[in-house]
């Protein structure tokens, strides 16, 4: 398999090839370029698998490159690599069927786990083709099968286990009537920006859903419900899900993505695993769920039937786990260890907790455990036990034990009065001393020895002013002295700022100053 790494700075191709460990991920052959132009020529003279491309180059960017590889049939599998976090670029990119956009500074274990994800895409997008050869007629003929199969299922009618069979049976599938089996409702409740069109939003989101429920572990079938809810029939090919406690976790993922690249608010509603022939009544449990969330919160649902009602856990919150993997990660185990503890008494207060609900708690709060843990570069050894500990408690306060036990495995930090004043003022005075570099939080976060989100998030609490936002702020406000106090040309003072790209400094300037560089000279002339 061959990978094409494309960025205008040396440094970052030469990082990415040795901070990912490509011969684990099975890549053969690594190409790479500096520009768009020669990533063309290598895309016309050999096939490539996957791309992962900057987006901000000098020139011919990475959006229009990979229009221009679209537009010439060209379906590799490609990623963005990129420090501008801008809602178009981001839409641009789903559009041209991009697979994912990585805002820099990423992680190397993030990067590397985004293009083993990229490779498992790559590797289906091959049995599809395999699949085209049945015709395009009959593909799409099963797609609408599926439809108004589930369409039926969905209004109250019994799913035609049969036919479901069969149009499966047509695209080289087995599916028999004991194979365990979920579904999902997904439904968008509302936007925080701008409106993404229903093509663009539904697009996006079943791209990753079959990227996180993917085969061999899952098959993952779609259908439409109505203008705002998507649903997905999931089932095991080998008959029995490999690990049925941790079938929620692509979910959460999934979930996660949305918060952070739609940009609005999703709740996902799922069906206990059952047996394929088992799924009478699964359909109204769903319908039930939705209807009774009546304040239209968003998170991942889990009804059951107990009792002739309706007992619904929801999932544990996305951005809740990044909160406390951040305080692991900033030495605050103490406020990690007093929120996780006050979670579970909270929702010990509110229902019954059984060991399934600890069971899924524990897969959800491990995982943020071990991201802390390779953030901090600590010794996997003790905290993998500790957590096997913790899968096997057989009550809430051995969880809570097991909890507490984790957090010593983490450094403490006792932050003195006045630390994040005098780190705030230190980092302003090296954002001044360096305003001729390119500035990333991460290169000030490691020149400092912190973390980058703890810096970022000191920074903001500090001053009111997200860090990234003060920087371009400053470069801009001294851009603009230069052009009114001196005579100096737009595209040297663009370098003397650390920008190569013009184009790219123009439309800084133009969106901070509300004018462009240009016109800012002009009105200062006399």
């Amino acid at each position: 398999m061959t990978v094409l790494l494309v960025d205008d700075q040396i440094s970052i191709l030469s990082g990415l090839i040795s901070g990912l460990d490509w011969d684990n991920l099975g890549i053969t052959s690594i190409k790479t370029a500096d520009n768009a132009s020669q990533a063309k020529e290598i895309l016309e003279q050999e096939p490539v698998d996957i791309v992962l491309c900057d987006i901000e180059m000098p020139g011919e960017n990475g959006l229009s490159l990979l229009r221009w590889a679209r537009n010439r049939g060209m379906d590799f599998i490609c990623v963005f690599l990129t420090s501008h976090a801008d809602f178009l670029y981001a839409k641009e990119a789903i559009q041209l069927n991009c697979f994912d956009y990585i805002l820099q500074p990423a992680r190397y274990d993030e990067i590397q786990a985004t293009v083993s994800k990229a490779i498992a895409r790559a590797k289906t997008s091959g049995i599809e083709k395999q699949l085209e050869q049945f015709g395009a007629v009959a593909k799409n003929h099963a797609a609408g099968l599926f439809q108004n199969l589930f369409s039926d299922w969905i209004n109250g009618k019994p799913l035609a286990i049969p036919t479901l069979q069969s149009v499966l049976r047509q695209l080289g599938q087995e599916l028999f009537e004991d194979n365990e089996c979920f579904f999902i409702w997904g439904h968008l409740l509302r936007w925080h920006a701008e409106i993404w069109s229903t093509h663009d939003w539904v697009y996006a989101l079943n791209n990753m859903m079959t990227e996180f429920y993917a085969p061999p572990q899952y098959g993952a079938l779609s259908f439409s419900i109505d203008h705002a809810s998507l649903g997905w029939f999931i089932y095991a090919p080998g008959g029995r899900f490999q690990h049925p406690g941790e079938v929620l976790a692509p979910l959460n993922d999934v979930y996660g993505a949305i918060i952070n690249h739609l940009n609005c608010d999703f709740a996902f509603y799922t069906t206990p695993v059952t047996p394929l022939n088992k799924t009478e009544g699964l359909s109204s449990l769903l319908q039930d769920t939705k209807r009774n969330n009546v304040l239209l919160e968003s998170g991942i649902f889990c009804p059951t039937r107990r009792l002739d009602r309706v007992h619904v856990d929801k999932f544990l919150d996305i951005m809740q786990l990044r909160r406390w993997e951040s305080l692991l990660s900033e030495g605050q185990g103490q406020s990690a260890s007093d929120e996780v503890c006050g979670y579970l008494d909270l929702i010990a207060k509110r229902e019954a907790v059984n060991q399934e609900v600890l069971h899924s708690f524990w897969i959800q709060f491990q995982q943020a455990v071990l991201n802390a843990a390779r953030s901090l570069n600590l010794n996997p050894h003790e905290i993998v036990s500790l957590l096997e500990e913790g899968a096997k408690a057989q009550s809430l306060q051995e969880v809570k034990t097991a909890i507490k036990a984790l957090v010593k495995c983490f450094p403490s930090t006792d932050m003195p009065v006045g630390h994040a004043k005098r780190v705030v003022e230190q980092v302003s005075k090296y954002v001044e001393d360096h305003m001729n570099q390119p500035l990333s939080i991460a290169d000030i976060a490691t020149h400092f020895f912190l973390n980058p989100d703890y810096l970022s998030r000191m920074f903001k609490n500090e001053t009111g002013l997200p860090l990234k936002e003060y920087i371009i702020s400053r470069k801009m406000e001294s851009a603009r002295t230069l052009l009114r106090t001196t005579q100096l040309p737009v595209n040297v003072i663009a370098s003397k700022l650390g920008y190569d790209n013009y184009s790219y400094f123009s439309q800084v300037y133009r969106k901070m100053m509300g004018i462009s560089p240009k016109d800012e000279r002009k009105e200062e002339m006399p």
